[in-house]
């Protein structure tokens, strides 16, 4: 086993509890995102939807951010990392939105649990945050869980939701990227940036899925898609830039509850057994990675306080 690479001191800036309740805000916007995408389309394709998400979402970053922070909304430190950051997030919404399709919410919302795990997983290499043998272990438990949800090789197993795995790396590296590049960036500029590059990568899809959206509800919808899109990536934008990325990211589970409330309301889907045993493997490894992540950061704070 090849070395860690020593423990970085603590950001000054990180305000743990802040960034939690905006982990959990976040989530809570993206199960409402999810449950609008997978209600419009049933009418309108899936890039469609997708363009949708990004350009009403740019719309709503215009109207919210502008007014109070004028053209820093357009200025960014490292345009290169934002642009690849941009472009991982649209690479997560496009495999989830077509996975979404054809899978319940809440059975989607448990595959992409195992973002967290892939976090812990590269935050060693990647940030210079040390996993250990524990957490590791975890992980592998926690991924043992993704299995039992997906069940390759069962009669149950469906071929859509190797689409969600796709979306859950995508969402993962993004989530890495926030935490890398979140403390020199403002969050508001990062956020209009992921719109931007969003919009202009779905674009191209566009002349070949176009249906024509019907005034009324329908945009109503739209509307709401996109408002909690901005919303829902600000305040994940803040999570990440607020607190070690092992700490923030267990709390995206809180997302489950959210699919499986609004998949039963709004689509009449109840979670079948597995699915439920998969997404508790997959919870409880994840808390136990915040759980021991939690520890080394308070033991890594505590000697400066002195």
């Amino acid at each position: 086993m090849t070395a860690h690479a020593p423990a970085p001191a603590p950001p000054q800036t990180d305000r743990v509890l802040r960034a939690i309740l905006a982990i959990v805000f976040s989530v809570s916007c993206f199960s409402v995102l999810n449950a609008i995408s997978k209600t419009l389309m049933q009418t309108y394709p899936a890039a469609e939807v997708v363009w949708a998400r990004y350009v009403v979402a740019f719309g709503f970053m215009l109207v919210l951010f502008l007014p109070g922070s004028g053209f820093n909304l357009f200025r960014w430190h490292n345009v290169g990392s934002q642009i690849i950051r941009g472009l991982l997030l649209f690479a997560s919404s496009f495999f989830y939105f077509h996975g979404l399709v054809y899978m319940p919410l809440a059975t989607a919302a448990s595959i992409s649990l195992c973002s967290p795990l892939i976090v812990t997983a590269l935050s060693a290499r990647f940030l210079g945050e040390p996993v250990g043998t524990k957490r590791w272990i975890a992980v592998m438990v926690g991924f043992a869980g993704a299995l039992i949800v997906v069940r390759p090789g069962s009669a149950n197993f469906n071929w859509y939701a190797l689409l969600i795995v796709a979306s859950t790396t995508s969402s993962a590296l993004y989530q890495l990227y926030s935490r890398r590049y979140g403390q020199t960036e403002r969050p508001d500029a990062s956020a209009n940036m992921a719109t931007i590059v969003g919009t202009v990568a779905a674009a191209p899809f566009l002349p070949f899925e176009w249906v024509t959206p019907v005034l009324g509800w329908d945009l109503v919808l739209f509307l709401g898609l996109g408002a909690m899109a901005a919303i829902g990536h600000y305040f994940l934008t803040i999570a990440y830039s607020q607190a070690p990325a092992a700490v923030v990211a267990p709390f995206n589970y809180t997302q489950l509850v959210g699919a499986a409330i609004l998949g039963y309301l709004v689509f009449d889907n109840i979670p079948d057994f597995w699915t439920w045993v998969g997404a508790a493997v997959i919870v409880c490894s994840g808390l136990y990675i915040g759980h021991q992540e939690r520890l080394r950061y308070l033991a890594m704070v505590r000697p400066n306080k002195n």
